[in-house]
This record gives structure tokens, C-alpha cells and sequence, in this order.
């Protein structure tokens, strides 16, 4: 049975920035987020927490598609402040910046005044504690040594005494889980800026991960980074990404592929919009026969550019609408117009001469 102690490796915390941490309206899965940046961070000796992907979070119980949308909201609330592009994000230790509201009847005066009566009633609550103890039945005997140590450590607790902020042990290896994993900042005080680069982190891949599966995660956060949504490989797109690099492919080519069919993309109409690896890849493979097209020495063509939308097509049985009338229809109007025209000239009898010759004949028979 466990028993952690004391003297374990712990966060060390202020007390005003836990119990306002318990007193803001958060959710479950951002406090989840909070706490697992918190050990992450502060628990391994560091001001911020360099994670490897969204897979990450799902240690603490929270889904990888919903991690974007909760460090945002949290960021937003300036309680954190995140670095998507570097993935480093940090507990925003001012609480007072915070525009989360606190829960409902939280009150920090009720706080201390239970802070108060608990520092007071020590030594009574230890007597108690003890004489309960000695009143449990021997069948429950390694329960009462896990309470009693438990006691003895309320006693003789000094604070961190540890010399191992992560709480990893020497004796136990190099090798951690995904939880435990930490990043180094090339920084003597670990602050973290905003111009920070690439080159100021140092970035230990898990030893677990095959080369494609790597390459396929790089893959997905450059989907995210150009959709600005969560992407998750689907259906054949692996297969064909495995098929490009067997073919000659690279990676490099593959995000630069992407980025260029992005770049180039024109939509169709206003929610038209890439989403799909698939058709990144076939920017990559142009690519790749042109690169293959040099090497042997021909002329490459450059790819052209599409200058104007194309027109959408027909789909179905659907008649397309056209701002034209029916040609009877029209005739019709061309000839109501013509003889309203007739109308508005004529004047008399004479300026019709046929039937003025006929009114004549009728009335000479009369």
C-alpha cells in the first residue's frame, strides 16, 4: 500500500495561490489542465511546461480534441499564458489578473477564519486522532499503521526537503512515462519570453516512438497549424503518406507541400476549404517528380497556379438558374411592347391606311 510522506519530492505552493485556485468557477477538465501544468512545471524545478502534443493531456483524463479549445478559454482568462508554436505553456502566478469568477459563497474571509481555527486546534485534534486509533480492532491493523503514519506526519512536517523537485528517483532509471517527461530550457533562470526560438529549447523525443510515428504527428500539427483546428489522421491518409516516403519522399518535402497547397488554394465558395492530407500529397508527389525530373537532367515545369475559380459544376439532374426569360415569353413581351408603341403613335383613322380605305368601301354600300 502506498504512503507518501513529507519528505517525498512535492509542489511547493503558496498557500493564496492554492486556496484561490480551489475557489475559481473552473471546470473540471481546466483544473485537470491547471494541475497538470502545475506538475509539469513547478514540480520539476521549472517556471513553464514544454509538452510534446495534445496526447499529452489525455494523462490527466482530458481528450486531445478538446485540449485547443480549453488552454485558449484559460489564455483568454489570463490564466495561463500559452505558446502554441513552441508548445510551452505556464501557470499565470498573479491571480489577480484572473477574470474567472470565483464559485458561488466562496469567500477568502470564511478561508481564513478556517485556517485560524485549524492552526489552534492542533494538539487537540492529534489527541483525538491518537485515542481513536488505539480503539480499532486488531483486524485493522495495517489500516491503523497507514493512519498512524499519517499523524506522525503532521507532526514533524518542514516544508521541501527534497532534493529531487520532480520526485524521480536515481536508483529507478532514465526511462519515463509521458507524464514524468520534462523538457530542458537553455535558460539559467528559465523565464520564459515571447521571442523565445527554436534553438533556445532542447527537446528529448520518446524513446516509444518509431520514426513514421513521429512523422506522422508532425504531419497532424501541421494540419493543425494551418486549419486552426484539431487534425487527426483518417482512413488511407497513413497508407499514402508511408507510400510517399518508400517512393523517395521525404518529410521536409511533405510539410513544405503543404504549406505551398494552402498557399495556393482557392476556393470554390466562402466555406470551401482543405480538409484533407490527401490533397496536400499530390502537391508533394509534383514535387517529387520534379525533383527526380532534375536529377535526371530534363527541364522542370512548374507547377501552374490556378489564376481563376473554377466554375462549379452541375451536379445531378439539377437545373442550373439563369437570369434569362423563356424565348416565347420574351417574344410576347417584345410585342406587347410594340404594339403599346403603335398605340401611343396612332392618332386617327388616316394614319391607318388600309382600313380607312376599308371604312370607306363600308359606308359607300350603306
Amino acid at each position: 500500500m502506498t504512503s507518501p510522506q513529507p519528505t517525498d519530492a512535492h509542489l511547493r505552493l503558496a498557500h493564496s495561490l492554492f486556496e484561490e485556485i480551489a475557489m475559481r468557477d473552473f471546470s473540471k477538465r481546466q483544473r485537470s489542465i491547471i494541475d497538470l501544468v502545475l506538475r509539469l512545471s513547478w514540480g520539476c524545478g521549472k517556471k513553464a511546461w514544454m509538452y510534446d502534443g495534445y496526447a499529452d493531456f489525455e494523462a490527466v483524463g482530458v481528450y486531445r480534441n478538446v485540449v485547443s479549445e480549453e488552454l485558449q478559454y484559460l489564455e483568454r482568462n489570463q490564466v495561463i499564458r500559452w505558446f502554441p508554436e513552441y508548445r510551452i505553456v505556464m501557470l499565470n502566478k498573479h491571480f489577480d489578473d484572473w477574470t474567472i469568477a470565483r464559485k458561488k459563497k466562496s469567500s477568502s474571509e470564511h478561508m481564513k477564519k478556517l485556517v485560524n481555527a485549524s492552526l489552534q486546534n492542533i494538539e487537540v485534534t492529534n489527541v483525538l486522532l491518537s485515542t481513536l486509533l488505539q480503539n480499532i480492532d486488531a483486524n485493522n491493523e495495517s489500516l491503523s499503521g497507514t493512519i498512524k503514519n499519517m499523524t506522525g506526519d503532521n507532526k514533524k512536517y518542514d516544508g521541501d526537503n527534497s532534493s529531487t523537485p520532480c520526485g524521480s528517483k536515481d536508483e529507478e532509471g532514465s526511462k519515463e512515462s509521458i507524464l514524468n517527461k520534462s523538457f530542458k530550457i537553455s535558460s539559467s533562470t528559465n523565464e520564459i519570453h515571447t521571442g523565445i526560438g527554436i534553438n533556445d529549447t532542447v527537446l528529448e523525443e520518446e524513446s516509444e516512438l518509431s520514426e513514421m510515428d513521429l512523422t506522422l504527428r508532425r504531419v497532424e500539427e501541421k494540419m493543425i497549424a494551418k486549419t486552426g483546428r484539431m487534425y487527426y489522421l483518417k482512413g488511407d491518409e497513413p497508407k499514402n503518406i508511408h507510400s510517399f516516403l518508400l517512393s523517395g519522399g521525404t518529410v521536409d518535402m511533405l510539410l513544405a507541400a503543404i504549406d505551398e497547397s494552402f498557399d495556393q488554394y482557392q476556393p470554390r465558395y466562402p466555406t470551401d476549404k482543405i480538409t484533407s492530407v490527401n490533397y496536400c500529397l499530390t502537391f508533394a508527389w509534383k514535387k517529387l517528380e520534379r525533383d527526380r525530373a532534375i536529377g535526371n537532367g530534363k527541364d522542370a515545369q512548374p507547377m501552374p497556379t490556378r489564376s481563376q475559380p473554377q466554375q462549379k459544376q452541375r451536379r445531378g439532374n439539377v437545373v442550373p438558374m439563369v437570369d434569362k426569360l423563356p424565348a416565347s415569353v420574351q417574344w410576347q413581351i417584345e410585342q406587347e411592347q410594340a404594339g403599346a408603341n403603335l398605340a401611343r403613335e396612332a392618332k386617327s383613322i388616316n394614319d391607318f391606311p388600309e382600313m380607312a380605305e376599308r371604312l370607306k368601301r363600308l359606308r359607300s354600300r350603306a
